[in-house]
């Protein structure tokens, strides 16, 4: 799949909706728009992905929000020229690390993450890595 192709032409639309990711197994996981959510995630989303996740997970909490491709990207301090610059970057790395999921109009992010596997506990500096909090 290619999540930047996705990304892009979402954000080729005049505007496009964000909402929630529902998944009953990540329920009472970490919350995505938690201050613990921007340290762990950090190393592994990278820092424009995890700013961008953890602020549309807040907004999606409480409903749907609609964005024109501009105003999301300049939101993000992010390349104005949506479909190709940093913008589509960052959606697709959320998406390419199951953190969202693209659709034709629709941008769902996840609330909540469960706890992080083996391959991204790897990327977490050792103080992080051997939080006995963050074991899968």
């Amino acid at each position: 799949m290619d999540h930047h192709q996705l990304a892009a032409s979402l954000l080729s639309r005049p505007s496009f909706d964000v909402i929630a990711w529902i998944d009953p197994v990540c329920d009472h996981g970490l919350p995505t728009d938690s201050d613990e959510a921007l340290v762990v995630l950090c190393p592994v989303l990278g820092p424009s992905a995890t700013i961008v996740l953890h602020r549309l997970a807040r907004y999606a909490s409480i409903g749907t929000t609609t964005w024109e491709p501009t105003v999301f990207a300049a939101t993000f301090g992010l390349s104005k020229n949506a479909p190709t610059g940093l913008a589509a970057k960052a959606v697709s790395r959320m998406a390419r690390f199951g953190f969202a999921n693209i659709g034709s109009t629709t941008l769902a992010v996840r609330t909540h993450v469960r706890q992080l596997p083996q391959r991204f506990l790897a990327s977490l500096p050792d103080y992080l890595r051997d939080d006995p909090a963050l074991a899968a």
